[in-house]
């Protein structure tokens, strides 16, 4: 034919063409919802001002689009409004989920109750278009006065001129009460003794019940859950089973967020689950922020599923309350901390104060894909200028080095471990102290006392933070490590020193003060690296103040100690009684008392009225002896090992007088108590 044109097509050979043309609709199955269910849902329903909203708009229209997420018992409202106000036999009949809109009046029986789930809608200009509001009249008419008729859709439905409803579930705690006195009433006499009532509020009071509950679980959820205390009820379950649930039923959720069989809502099914991930990161952070840094990620991960497609993604995606209610989270107010002080803010956060590190978890260890990326991700976060953002990735580290440490020190820790920089050395640190909290404590410890036996300063520097993070907990490998540190130093490195020290004071704050005043005692023995540790960390200690810790003013930390833990106020008073006798740090020392007796002071004070109520300026009258000062007047007379000991402290006191007499008697009602007889401690 050469280079003739022609349209149509060409055949070379016989052509057959056979056409067929639909006369009835297509048959789909219509059948009855089983009795025993509709049973269930009528003794086990948990009715809310929502419910019977939604049960009058129905009655009085006889039609019902209602929305919301699989799992929140919105089918489960459906058939129970449906029983209520359908006809006398109760009885539903469910439509086939692929009965096109379109053809829904032709399956439905006049005067009967309706129900459909999860219609196959397809969006606006697809072949059998969106739910309308013609095919909901065209279902009214055909049903007449009396029949019924419930669509169920979920949140990224495509519905154009019809009225929607969306579900709001009760709460968790209502549902499992609700079930719990189904199960138990029709168990009878396995009540042994006990109310129904009473028992009911034995199973919703167990502590498990309560950490289960406070999770804000679904009413799918919260079911399972009562089906479960049952079997506990009966002796069939144990304690562990109630407690483990919680986790499991996450882990299932978790990995249906991220299978196939569950996408989110939404054209860009990767974009949700990159926004799942950073929120999985930064929760209880500003919406946009979230949304922000999850777009990051999923140009990340699209070079990952689509090598060869252009960068770039869509302006515009799912809406935030749908991504939200996808992710089982939801928005509240809050307030955040910016360089202008606290500022009111609307955050976003997972219903489940678990759900976060259960996201981190599941993903490194179920996607290996997602690794390279991820950590891509994290190390650009890491380097972002904003303080929060820099803390978050440095968490979400210590995470996914906690599911997989070797893989984790390779791509964190090393690197940030060891780095010239500090920022990335505390990252390392805050990562570390992430991966203890989650079950990697044992390794967490190997790792530090490996690089606290090295020569590289950025590494032992990062073994000092993390120690100080991780307080009390590892105060006697601290300590060990500490010491080895400060003894080994080759070299003398002042910033080092400083971590030193830090961490040090950082262990006189935690539950294990004691023991760490007992080490800085025998350090303090021997002249050397460590004594001059001991002196430099414990007056660093001295001078911090407790905010808010007394009935008025702040406590001195130290002060606050000896007066709380009695296993501490012995050698805290060794160490403050051979401070204030050597010449070499009695005048620190010194200075240090010298503030504690001033915190006294200002505790002690009380603003004087005026006649109107109003304070005068400047004056101000005696008062009872605040706790701080009675703290302090009982250990003045345990530092009084002689005599020069005595009149050292007493000068002291009077110098804190100041040129005047201190009005209030503060400083006389301490040299009081300095005078008493006690028997001091020995020396």
């Amino acid at each position: 034919m050469g280079s003739a044109e022609f349209g149509g097509d060409a055949v070379a050979g016989d052509k057959h063409v056979h056409q067929w043309a639909a006369t009835s609709p297509p048959l789909r199955v219509v059948g009855p919802v089983r009795k025993s269910e509709l049973d269930e849902v009528v003794d086990t329903f948990t009715g809310t001002r929502r419910y019977d909203e939604l049960r009058a708009h129905l009655a009085s229209d006889g039609v019902l689009v209602l929305r919301g997420r699989p799992g929140t018992g919105r089918r489960t409202a459906a058939l129970r409004m449906l029983v209520q106000e359908g006809p006398e036999d109760g009885e539903v009949r469910a439509l086939d989920p692929g009965t096109e809109p379109a053809d829904f009046a032709d399956h439905v029986t006049p005067g009967q109750a309706h129900l459909v789930v999860d219609p196959v809608i397809a969006e606006s200009g697809a072949p059998g278009g969106p739910l309308r509001d013609v095919h909901l009249n065209a279902v009214r008419q055909r049903l007449g006065p009396k029949g019924l008729f419930v669509v169920v859709v979920g949140l990224g439905t495509t519905v154009e001129d019809a009225e929607v409803h969306d579900w709001a579930p009760p709460g968790p705690i209502d549902v499992v009460r609700a079930h719990l006195t189904s199960t138990l009433r029709r168990m009878g006499d396995s009540l042994r003794g006990t109310t129904l009532t009473a028992e009911v509020q034995r199973l919703l009071e167990l502590s498990a019940s309560v950490q289960y509950l406070s999770s804000n679980p679904s009413p799918r959820e919260s079911a399972g859950f009562a089906r479960l205390l049952v079997e506990h009820a009966a002796g069939r379950r144990g304690e562990e089973a109630l407690l483990s649930y919680g986790h499991e039923s996450l882990e299932r959720i978790v990995g249906g967020l991220f299978g196939s069989g569950s996408p989110p809502p939404g054209q860009e099914p990767l974009r949700d689950r990159a926004f799942l991930i950073a929120l999985a990161v930064f929760d209880g952070s500003p919406f946009p922020l979230v949304a922000e840094l999850g777009d990051r990620l999923h140009q990340l991960l699209s070079t990952v599923e689509e090598p060869s497609a252009q960068p770039g993604q869509a302006v515009f995606g799912s809406s935030p309350a749908e991504r939200l209610a996808w992710a089982r989270a939801g928005e509240y107010d809050d307030e955040i901390e910016s360089a202008w002080g606290r500022l009111p803010e609307r955050v976003v956060a997972f219903h489940n104060g678990s759900q976060w590190s259960v996201v981190l978890r599941h993903v490194w260890t179920h996607h290996p894909a997602v690794r390279m990326p991820m950590c891509a991700w994290l190390r650009a976060l890491s380097r972002d200028r904003r303080t929060v953002v820099r803390l978050r990735a440095a968490v979400a580290a210590g995470v996914l080095v906690a599911a997989d440490f070797t893989y984790g020190f390779d791509a964190f820790l090393r690197p940030w471990g060891g780095s010239a920089v500090a920022m990335e050395r505390q990252l390392a640190a805050w990562s570390l102290y992430t991966a203890a909290e989650h079950g990697r404590e044992s390794a967490v410890r190997r790792l530090l006392s490996t690089w606290s036996g090295q020569q590289d300063p950025a590494q032992r520097w990062t073994v000092a933070r993390t120690y100080a993070l991780l307080g009390g907990a590892t105060a006697l490998s601290a300590l060990r490590d500490v010491g080895r540190m400060a003894v080994t130093m080759r070299e003398p490195d002042d910033v080092l020193q400083t971590a030193l020290e830090q961490t040090v004071e950082a262990l006189l704050q935690s539950p294990a003060a004691t023991v760490v005043l007992e080490k800085l005692l025998r350090w303090h023995e021997e002249p050397g690296p460590l004594r001059e540790l001991a002196v430099s960390a414990f007056l660093r200690a001295g001078r911090r103040a407790q905010p808010g810790a007394g009935a008025i003013g702040d406590w001195p930390r130290l002060l606050l100690l000896a007066a709380r833990e009695e296993g501490a106020r012995q050698p805290l008073v060794r160490m403050l009684r051979r401070l204030l006798s050597d010449n070499a740090s009695r005048a620190e020392a010194s200075e240090i008392m010298a503030g504690w007796v001033r915190a006294a002071q200002r505790a002690s004070l009380r603003p004087a009225r005026g006649r109107q109520g109003d304070p005068w300026p400047c004056e101000t009258e005696n008062a009872v002896a605040s706790d701080v000062e009675s703290a302090l007047a009982a250990l003045l007379p345990a530092l009084v090992g002689s005599k020069n000991d005595r009149d050292r402290l007493d000068y002291l006191l009077r110098r804190a007088a100041g040129p005047e007499r201190d009005r209030h008697s503060t400083v006389e009602r301490l040299r009081e108590a300095l005078g008493r007889e006690q028997r001091a401690l020995p020396a």
